[in-house]
C-alpha cells in the first residue's frame, strides 16, 4: 500500500472516494474488458480498514462479470427460469417492427432481450450509448411460442457514483498545494504525474477541460499510443466515444423517425476517436448543423430547434520525425476530408484549442499511476456537476482584459474557465499569477496554435491571436 505524505494526505482528505490506483489496476476480470471506474467500484466495495479483500472480489467478479467461457452455463440458468444479476455494458434499441425496447446484454451474446419500461424510462442514456451497471435478468416462458424463454431485465443499477457532495471537494482544495492537486487529479485519470513535466501536465489535465466546461470544442494530434481517448473511455459516463464508421444527422442531433434528440443533448462531450476514419453521411447537412451548434449550442433539424451544451473532441493520430515533432507543417493534413483544405476553416475557426499530443510520451508502464487517487466514478460526476457553477465563467470575463478577434476571446475565455474549474474548484487559492500561468495562458497557446494551422491553409486568416491579458 502506498504511504507517501500525498497518499496520506488524499486518504485523510477523500477517505471515502479515494483507491489505490496500482491496485485497481491489478484486478482482472479474466477475458473482460472493463473501464477504470468498474475497477476503482470494486475496489471500493470490498475494502475494509485500507485492505482490500482481494478474495472477495474475485468472487464477485466470478459470479457477476462473466467471461464468453461462463455465458453458456449462465444462459441455461436462465433458461431453468433462474434470476441472475450481471455487471454488464448495458443497451437499448427500439424495434418499431416490434414494437417494444430490444436489450443487449454482449457478456452473454444476447442481443434481443427484454427490459422493463420503467428502466428505459429512468435510464435514457441506455437509448444513446452503452451504460455499465448491474443488471437483474430473469427467464421467463414466451407467451406466443410454446417451449421458447425470454430474457427479462427487471431491475438496473447503473456503475457510478449517486451522490456527490460537490462543496466538500471543493472545500478539500485549500489543504493541497498547486502541485499536489494537479498530481492528485493526474493519478485520478490513471496515470503517474511524475512522468509528465509540468507543461505534460497541463496538456493532460486540458483532456478534461471538455468534460467539465460546458460546449468547449478540441482537437488533440498526437501519436499512437499517448492516451488520446483513454481518459473518455475509461473515466466519465458522461462522455460519447465513436472510433471509426459512420456518423448521422440522427445520431448527433435529432431523429426523425424516432422523434428523439442524438447524442448531443444527452453527453457532456461527444469524442470522435480515429477522426480520419470517421465518414459523415449527408455530408453537406451535418457540417452545416455543426457549424451552427458549435458556434451557437443550437441545432435545427427540419422543423425541429433544439439546444444543448455538450462539446466536441476530435481526435487524430499524428506522424511525427525523430524529434518529436510533427513530420509536416500543416497539422490538419491528417484529418479526413471534410476537415481539411480553405472550405474547412469555417467549421475548424469554432474549435477553441489544438492540443499538442505530440508533446505527450507514448504510455509506458512508468507512466500508470501507482499511489492514492480519486475513484474514477467519483472524479466523473465531480466534472459534471462542476461544469453546472456558474461562477467560474464570471470570475474569468472579471479578470480578462480582451480586444480583438472575438472567436479567440471566447475560446480562451471558455479553456481559462475550465482550468479554473479543475485547478481551483474553491476560487479562495487562485492569485491572478496562477490564473494567468495556469489558466490564461494554456488557454493562449491551444487557440493559438488552431489561429497559426488556419493560417496557413487560408490566406483569410492572420496567424495574430486577439489580445487578451490576465488582469
Amino acid at each position: 500500500m502506498s504511504t507517501s505524505p500525498l497518499d496520506d494526505l488524499i486518504r485523510s482528505q477523500f477517505p471515502d472516494v479515494s483507491v489505490d490506483k496500482a491496485l485497481a489496476r491489478s484486478i482482472s476480470a479474466g477475458e473482460r474488458a472493463i473501464p477504470d471506474f468498474v475497477r476503482d467500484w470494486l475496489i471500493s466495495r470490498y475494502t475494509t480498514d485500507g485492505k482490500p479483500d482481494v478474495s472477495r472480489i474475485a468472487q464477485f467478479i466470478q459470479a457477476h462479470l462473466p467471461d464468453k467461457q461462463q455465458a453458456n452455463a449462465l444462459k441455461s440458468r436462465l433458461l431453468g427460469s433462474d434470476t441472475l444479476t450481471v455487471l454488464d455494458q448495458y443497451s437499448v434499441e427500439v424495434s418499431l417492427e416490434q414494437g417494444r425496447h430490444i436489450l443487449k446484454i454482449p457478456s452473454l451474446d444476447i442481443f434481443n432481450a427484454y427490459v422493463a419500461e420503467s428502466i428505459v424510462r429512468d435510464h435514457p442514456l441506455l437509448l444513446v450509448g452503452s451504460v455499465w451497471g448491474a443488471g437483474k435478468l430473469a427467464g421467463r416462458p414466451d407467451p406466443d411460442r410454446e417451449h421458447r424463454v425470454q430474457i427479462w431485465m427487471d431491475q438496473f443499477r447503473p456503475m457510478q457514483t449517486s451522490v456527490v457532495d460537490l462543496d466538500y471537494f471543493v472545500r478539500q482544495r485549500p489543504t493541497f498545494t498547486s502541485s499536489q492537486w494537479r498530481e492528485l487529479l493526474i493519478r485520478s485519470m490513471g496515470y503517474a504525474p511524475e512522468a509528465y513535466t509540468p507543461d505534460q501536465q497541463l496538456w493532460m489535465l486540458a483532456r478534461l477541460v471538455p468534460l467539465v466546461q460546458p460546449r468547449l470544442n478540441l482537437i488533440e494530434l498526437a501519436p499512437k499510443g499517448t492516451g488520446k481517448s483513454y481518459v473518455f473511455s475509461q473515466l466519465s459516463k458522461s462522455a460519447w466515444l465513436i472510433s471509426g464508421g459512420v456518423v448521422t444527422r440522427a445520431q448527433l442531433f435529432y431523429n426523425m423517425s424516432t422523434k428523439t434528440s442524438g447524442v448531443i443533448t444527452k453527453y457532456d462531450a461527444i469524442i470522435l476517436d480515429e477522426v480520419q476514419t470517421i465518414r459523415l453521411a449527408d455530408e453537406g447537412e451535418i457540417i452545416g448543423g455543426m457549424k451552427g451548434y458549435l458556434e451557437s449550442g443550437e441545432f435545427r433539424v427540419m422543423g425541429f430547434k433544439g439546444s444543448a451544451d455538450a462539446g466536441m473532441v476530435l481526435l487524430a493520430n499524428i506522424p511525427v520525425m525523430s524529434d518529436g515533432r510533427p513530420r509536416d507543417k500543416v497539422f490538419f493534413d491528417v484529418l479526413p476530408s471534410w476537415l481539411r483544405g480553405v472550405g474547412a476553416t469555417a467549421l475548424l475557426d469554432r474549435f477553441h484549442g489544438l492540443v499538442p499530443g505530440w508533446e505527450l510520451p507514448r504510455i509506458k508502464k512508468s507512466c500508470l499511476a501507482r499511489g492514492m487517487g480519486l475513484r474514477a466514478d467519483y472524479l466523473g460526476e465531480v466534472l459534471h456537476l462542476l461544469r453546472l457553477r456558474e461562477e467560474y465563467t464570471s470570475y474569468v470575463k472579471d479578470h480578462l482584459r480582451t480586444s480583438g478577434d472575438l472567436r479567440d476571446i471566447t475560446a480562451v475565455q471558455r479553456i481559462a474557465a475550465g482550468l479554473l474549474r479543475l485547478l481551483f474548484p474553491d476560487l479562495t487559492t487562485v492569485t491572478l499569477d496562477d490564473f494567468a500561468q495556469y489558466c490564461v495562458g494554456p488557454a493562449k497557446q491551444l487557440r493559438a496554435a488552431i489561429r497559426s494551422q488556419m493560417a496557413l491553409i487560408d490566406s483569410e486568416y492572420s496567424p495574430a491571436l486577439a489580445e487578451i491579458e490576465a488582469t
